[in-house]
This record gives structure tokens, sequence and C-alpha cells, in this order.
């Protein structure tokens, strides 16, 4: 590499990957979100349940999605031990160590004032034009799908009691033009503890979803209890892989925060007592 490129957001780390041979490719083919991403990234880089050992290849980018002029859609950023590394700077075998350090010495995020760059463009649920299915290239990956799924959505909340906010990733079906389901597991993760105490409260839940951001983000936001217990702010363990604090920006339709510089923001709130059919094929083999 003739230049040292400092990672913070997607588009850095998709600069970096473009930096390093065979860590990203890129398609002007056009492709349908309906089977045809996940369909293709399969002979290319996805690792498998089936055949060991796991299938490992570049990331890589669709820049023709179908349906979405406006939109690319990027697949396997995470995919390989390597490449991890590469996006964090750190050789792979000393991947566990840095992110350990990470989560004991951890460097809370910040409210930046500054104009963010996810709200550079302005979409409202009250516009007549406003869908979901639309604005998002979210695939569906299987016929037996409920509907397309946003798989890498760093969903941020605040519990209502405590005040503690944190970001955990949960799976999200677009459901219809304004709406998403997310999946919770009774009593586990950080979020679905927030929603199940805003529940009993008879309250909504004000949580933002940013789409399309700095890898660290993806990767502290996966740890759980007790690693991790209830009130403790994953984005402090991306600062820390960072060595600077995440940027937040004010949220402009519901009382909450996002990730200043994501591709992507849906701001919404959680409804208490609501429920929706939904499933998503991730049995072995699919």
């Amino acid at each position: 590499m003739s230049e040292k490129i400092k990672v913070n957001d997607l588009r850095s780390a998709i600069k970096l990957l473009k930096s390093i041979p065979g860590e990203i490719i890129e398609t002007d083919v056009e492709v349908n979100p309906h089977g045809e991403l996940s369909g293709v990234y399969r002979y290319i880089g996805a690792g498998g349940t089936v055949a060991r050992p796991t299938k490992e290849g570049p990331a890589m980018i669709f820049k023709n999605v179908k349906g979405h002029p406006d939109a690319e859609v990027l697949i396997g950023l995470l995919a390989s031990r390597k490449r991890v590394g590469y996006l964090l700077d750190c050789p792979p075998e000393e991947l566990g160590k840095k992110i350990y350090h990470s989560v004991e010495n951890p460097i809370p995020p910040v409210v930046t004032e500054k104009p963010a760059p996810c709200q550079e463009i302005i979409h409202r649920a009250s516009d007549e034009d406003f869908d979901l299915y639309k604005l998002i290239p979210a695939p569906t990956n299987t016929l037996h799908d409920a509907g397309p799924y946003i798989t890498l959505g760093m969903c941020y909340a605040t519990h209502p009691d405590t005040g503690k906010s944190d970001v955990t990733i949960h799976r999200l079906c677009i459901q219809g033009k304004d709406e998403l389901s997310i999946f919770f597991t009774p009593g586990a993760r950080h979020i679905g503890a927030m929603a199940e105490r805003a529940e009993e409260l008879n309250e909504k839940l004000p949580i933002s979803i940013s789409i399309g951001v700095d890898p660290a983000i993806e990767i502290g936001s996966c740890f759980e209890p007790p690693t991790t217990p209830l009130g403790y702010d994953e984005l402090a363990v991306a600062g820390a892989l960072r060595g600077e604090p995440v940027e937040l920006c004010r949220c402009l339709t519901v009382n909450e925060r996002a990730i200043a510089n994501a591709e992507y923001v849906i701001e919404g709130e959680v409804i208490p007592h609501v429920r929706v059919q939904e499933d998503k094929n991730s049995g072995t083999g699919f």
C-alpha cells in the first residue's frame, strides 16, 4: 500500500480494501435483490455450513441493483479473519487480544452538533412517495424469507429507566412502506431488554437503525452479557478499537441518536404489544 488509509467509516473501509489486491471486487451487471444477490455471492466468497473448510473470497460490491438505481450493495465485508485484520489494523492472530483490550478500555461515543453526513438526504414517512421497499436495497435471500431483510443494521436505543444506551444488531424485515419488524430473543441482548421494559410501561421505544458504518462498530456491537452487561454501550468498544470516540448525531424525528457517518439511518419506534409473523431461513445449507 502506498498510503496509510485511516478507517473510520464504510467508505474508508472500502478504500482500504481496494488498495489490497484480492480483497474486494465490483460488478456492474444488474442483479435482482430477490435471490440473486446472495445467489451470486455464494460462488464468490460466501462461507458455507455444509462443506469444510469454509470458503474464503473477496468482498463484493453490486453497483447495479434492480429497482434501486442510486444504491449499491456490499456483501462479505467481514467474511474472513484476514480481511477483519486489515480493517482493524491488526494481525489476524492478534484480533482476540485487541478486541478484549477494547472491551476493558472503552472510549464512549460523543454527540456532534456538526452537520451529519447521514442527514444530507432526508426522506420522511409523511412524504407521499415514502416506501422502504424502494429506498432500501435489502435482499430477500430465499423463497422462504418473510420479505427483504436488513441483516447488519446497528440498532441504537436507550433504557427507559436508567437512561443508558447501547447498540446491537437485530435482524429487521421490511413489512410495509413505513414498517419494519425487529427480532428479539426474550431475555437476551441489550435492546431487547429495553423494549421489554418499555412494553411493561406501555411506552414506545425510540430507536435508530444505522446501516453502512465503520466495521469496528459492527464488531463491537456483537457482545452480550456477561462480557458487556446491560448498561454498557458497545459503541465504546468500537471507540477503543479506533482510539477515538464514535460520533453520534441527534435524530430528526425521535428522541434518540444515530451514527453520524452512516450511509443510511432509519428512525422509528418499537411499538408495545404488537407482534407480527416473520421468518428467515438460517438453517443448515442456506
